[in-house]
């Protein structure tokens, strides 16, 4: 009640129309209960009503959202043209299906719950297939059931996305708190070389942009994108500014009208070759998981799978991703590198280190595959020392750059698994040590 009556000057509101709210909600307890709880209010309202102590009350702002992750990323869908939603709830990832649905229905799209997220990734297939940019939302044992369908994706070059929402693991684990140890499924999950997009957003504002990337990456290059949130950014609140628009200019190639020798998986420049959409005239072609020619006939034959394998990874890989790929802060011969949710930590972490008069550098990555390295080894050159942060138990960024080949043997690894989060003592020590 003393809370009540403080929020209630910030907010502006009267202190009569509180009393009234009060005695209506607490009248069944009693009138000592409702006199009680009228005297706490009337305290935590005049709690700072001092002479000459002018209390600000906060005008109107149109610049501000009162947001969560899940739901960012929500719009980051809607604004990547994300229009079929397929999926089965679970825990952290349901408030981004709870928010989607009555608003993809307002722009002309729809969401179905699944019986289980076997049928949902296929069920977003067959809508990508159709020409609908879709999505599914699931956590880390969702993520399992749908490794089968993704590589079908990956093999037909159908575009779909993923927001693998995070959680305490392996199995059921911890549903409800957060840890970032999805990674290695994320980058290695698919059976077969199956070269793909992963990205991991780095706060709850860049949930927005991050989701809204990958889907039309994923549309333009016509592969799977996994989008790595967590329950911490996923179900956490946070006044953010309004996320500008972004104007990604990244679309699916489309053939409308087929010359009569289409070839769906024929080689291009950029190894990205042109859709036909269900009904084109001169436009059919198989779309299976089997390996296939350049028109999209099964092969087994070894110069088929060689150039097929070549288009699938030089796509992606010789794709210019520009800045984004990550966000680099600061200088120094001192540097931290981390991705995903730890970005907030870490950036708290450095604040104090410039506070104090030190410099240091921080890398958090947003694109986590393909790695941009040539990039990467840049921001690293001329450091002395480098630790990388991450909330998992086995340092799987750490071993992935390691793997990568970018590291230092000189890098050390600070992973910490879930459930209670990173903290700025326990970075500020293994950096001291």
């Amino acid at each position: 009640m003393v809370a009540l009556g403080a929020a209630a000057v910030v907010c502006g509101l009267e202190l009569g129309a509180m009393e009234v709210g009060v005695r209506r909600v607490l009248a069944r307890k009693g009138e000592q209960v409702v006199e009680t709880a009228l005297r706490a209010l009337s305290l935590g309202y005049n709690h700072d009503q001092r002479p000459g102590k002018t209390l600000p009350l906060p005008g109107k702002q149109d610049n501000v959202w009162s947001i969560t992750g899940n739901q960012a990323c929500g719009v980051g869908a809607l604004r990547g043209g994300v229009r079929f939603v397929a999926a089965y709830p679970i825990t952290p990832a349901s408030e981004i299906l709870e928010w989607l649905a009555p608003r993809l229905e307002k722009l002309g799209g729809s969401l179905l719950q699944a019986e289980d997220e076997l049928a949902s990734i296929n069920m977003i297939i067959g809508a990508s297939f159709g020409g609908i940019p879709s999505l599914t939302a699931t956590s880390g044992p969702g993520l399992s059931l749908m490794v089968e369908g993704l590589g079908l994706a990956l093999v037909s070059e159908t575009p779909v996305t993923v927001v693998n929402v995070m959680r305490g693991g392996p199995s059921t684990g911890i549903p409800t708190k957060s840890e970032q140890s999805d990674l290695n499924i994320a980058l290695y999950g698919l059976h077969g070389d199956a070269p793909h997009l992963v990205f991991a957003p780095l706060s709850i504002r860049d949930c927005v942009f991050t989701t809204q990337w990958a889907v039309q990456l994923a549309e333009h290059l016509q592969t799977i994108s996994l989008v790595l949130s967590d329950q911490s950014l996923g179900q956490s609140w946070a006044i953010i500014e309004t996320p500008s628009p972004s104007d990604l200019p990244w679309r699916r190639t489309i053939e409308e009208s087929p010359d009569g020798d289409y070839r769906r998986y024929q080689m291009t420049p950029d190894n990205i070759s042109a859709m036909t959409l269900p009904c084109t005239p001169g436009g059919m072609y198989t779309a299976d998981g089997l390996e296939h020619n350049a028109r999209g006939t099964p092969s087994s034959m070894a110069v088929d799978h060689r150039e097929q394998l070549n288009k699938r990874l030089r796509k992606l890989e010789d794709f210019d991703y520009g800045d984004d790929w990550a966000e680099i802060e600061g200088e120094g011969a001192q540097c931290i590198i981390t991705w995903g949710s730890s970005a907030g930590v870490v950036k708290e972490v450095a604040r104090q280190f410039r506070q104090q008069g030190s410099e240091i550098r921080t890398i958090a990555i947003r694109l986590l595959a393909p790695l941009q390295r040539h990039a990467l080894s840049q921001a690293l050159e001329g450091m002395k020392k480098i630790l990388v942060v991450e909330q998992n138990h086995g340092g799987q960024l750490f071993q992935y750059l390691r793997a990568q080949d970018v590291l230092p043997m000189t890098a050390s690894s600070l992973a910490q698994p879930g459930p209670l989060p990173l903290r700025p003592g326990r970075i500020l020590r293994a950096l001291d040590e």
